[in-house]
C-alpha cells in the first residue's frame, strides 16, 4: 500500500487525511511485531508509520526493515546514538508528512478502529487534539484502565488536566494531534523522564478545542522491567529529577506567557505530591532502607530547596513542604 497526503475516498467524499504514527523503538523487539501489526491493521488505512530506532540493541531494525519491505507505509529512521524517548518522538515529528500525528510506544498495541474513531471525532468537533481511554494490560490480562471523560471542550483548560476525576490522560499515546500544534508552536519533547508531563500541558494550552472518547482503543502494556516500573534507587533518583525537570519546564513556559493560574498550580501539586511520595515508598522497600530513603529525600531536597524560580512557581511554601516529607519519614 502506498502513502498519500490525502487518500482518495469513494463516492466523491472528502479524501482521507494522512496520519503520521511515530513509534520510538528501544529494546522492545519481542513486542514490536504485535505493535506494528495493530497499526497497519487500522481501519483508517492512510497512515505512515515512522519507526525511530533509537540505537536499540538486538534485531529491532531488521524487524522494521522486513515490515517496510512488505508495506510501503512503514519507514525506518535510525539514530546514530541513543538519545532517549523524547528525542525519538521529536525525530518523528520533524519527519512527519501527515497533517495529523499520533504516538505509539513500541510495546503497546491498538484496537483496529482507534484512529478512525479519533479522526471522526476530531472532524466532528473541529478539535486540535482528541483522545481516548486506554486499557492496562499485563500478560494478556486487563488489570485496569487510564480513563478519560467523553465530550468536547473549547479552550480545554490546563487546569483540568491534573484535577480530580477521569477527565484527561497526560500521556502522548492515547491521542491524535494536528501536527501543526507542535511545529507552529515550537513544542517538542524534552530528554527527561516524564517527558509527557512537560509537554502535554503546553500542547493543551495552544489547542483551541479538545475532544474525548470514553472508550478504550489503546492497550498499554504494563511491564515490570519498563523504565516507569524500575524500583532501583538509581531509577528513583532519576524519576525525581524528571518530575522536577518537567515542573521547571512548565513553569518557564507559562510564566513567559503570563498564563499563571492558581487552579493549575494547585492541581499540578496534587498530581506531583503522590508521585514523589510513591518514590519515597519505593525507597523504603529496598534492601538498604535507611541509605535508600536518605538518597531519595536528598534528591527531592536538592530540587525543592534550590533557587530555580520554576520550583517556587509551584512551591512558594517549599520549606514547609520539605519539612513535611522529613517528618512523615521519621521512624517511630
Amino acid at each position: 500500500m502506498t502513502v498519500s497526503s490525502e487518500a482518495a475516498a469513494p463516492g466523491g467524499a472528502e479524501p482521507a487525511p494522512l496520519i503520521s504514527v511515530v513509534v520510538p523503538v528501544y529494546g522492545t523487539e519481542v513486542y514490536l511485531p504485535q505493535c506494528l501489526d495493530s497499526i497497519l491493521a487500522q481501519t483508517h488505512a492512510n497512515l505512515e508509520v515512522l519507526c525511530v530506532d533509537d540505537c536499540s540493541p538486538g534485531n529491532a531494525a531488521e524487524i522494521i526493515r522486513d515490515y517496510a519491505d512488505r508495506d510501503a507505509r512503514v519507514r525506518l529512521i535510525s539514530h546514530a546514538e541513543n538519545q532517549g524517548l523524547g528525542s525519538a518522538r521529536n525525530t518523528g515529528i520533524r519527519a512527519a508528512r501527515g497533517a495529523l500525528i499520533g504516538f505509539v510506544d513500541s510495546d503497546d498495541w491498538l484496537e483496529p478502529e482507534m484512529y478512525a474513531r479519533l479522526l471522526e471525532l476530531m472532524e466532528r468537533a473541529q478539535a486540535d487534539i482528541v483522545q481516548c481511554s486506554a486499557a492496562r494490560m499485563s500478560e494478556g490480562r486487563n488489570i485496569g484502565s487510564y480513563p478519560v471523560s467523553g465530550g468536547t471542550r473549547t479552550r480545554y483548560t490546563i487546569h483540568s488536566m491534573f484535577g480530580e476525576g477521569p477527565t484527561f490522560v497526560g500521556a502522548a499515546w492515547n491521542k491524535l494531534y494536528k501536527t501543526s500544534l507542535f511545529l507552529d508552536n515550537d513544542i517538542f519533547y524534552p530528554d527527561i523522564l516524564f517527558e509527557d508531563v512537560a509537554t502535554t500541558p503546553r500542547l493543551v494550552h495552544c489547542a483551541k478545542r479538545i475532544a474525548s472518547l470514553p472508550e478504550s482503543y489503546l492497550n498499554y502494556r504494563y511491564r515490570d522491567d519498563s523504565i516507569v516500573n524500575d524500583i532501583s534507587i538509581a531509577r528513583v533518583e532519576k524519576r525525581i529529577d524528571g518530575l522536577f525537570s518537567a515542573m521547571i519546564i512548565l513553569a518557564g513556559y507559562f510564566a513567559a506567557r503570563r498564563a499563571y493560574s492558581l487552579e493549575f498550580v494547585l492541581n499540578f501539586r496534587r498530581y506531583l505530591m503522590p508521585q514523589l511520595e510513591r518514590n519515597i515508598r519505593i525507597a523504603q522497600e529496598v534492601e538498604d532502607r535507611g541509605e535508600a530513603l536518605e538518597r531519595c529525600l536528598r534528591a527531592i531536597e536538592v530540587h525543592l530547596m534550590g533557587s530555580d524560580p520554576g520550583v517556587r512557581y509551584f512551591f512558594p511554601d517549599q520549606v514547609k513542604v520539605m519539612q513535611g516529607f522529613r517528618n512523615r519519614t521519621r521512624p517511630g
